[in-house]
């Protein structure tokens, strides 16, 4: 699931305005990212969104 599956439970916070994630440090694949950003673009509240992928490996 990983990155997917954190993003499709993300999706569903319709009311989400601030959004911190820390993503450093891990190995996200290219579905993933692409799911994340996906999901990510459903949330029409967000106003903020913080997105840490230092030391990012995308595999």
């Amino acid at each position: 699931m990983g990155a997917s599956g954190l993003g499709s439970a993300l999706a569903n916070c319709i009311n989400l305005t601030n959004l911190t994630l820390d993503l450093g440090w891990n190995e996200i694949g290219a579905m993933g990212a692409s799911g994340l950003g996906s999901a990510l673009a459903n949330c029409i509240n967000l106003k903020n969104l913080t997105l840490d992928l230092r030391q990012k490996q995308f595999i």
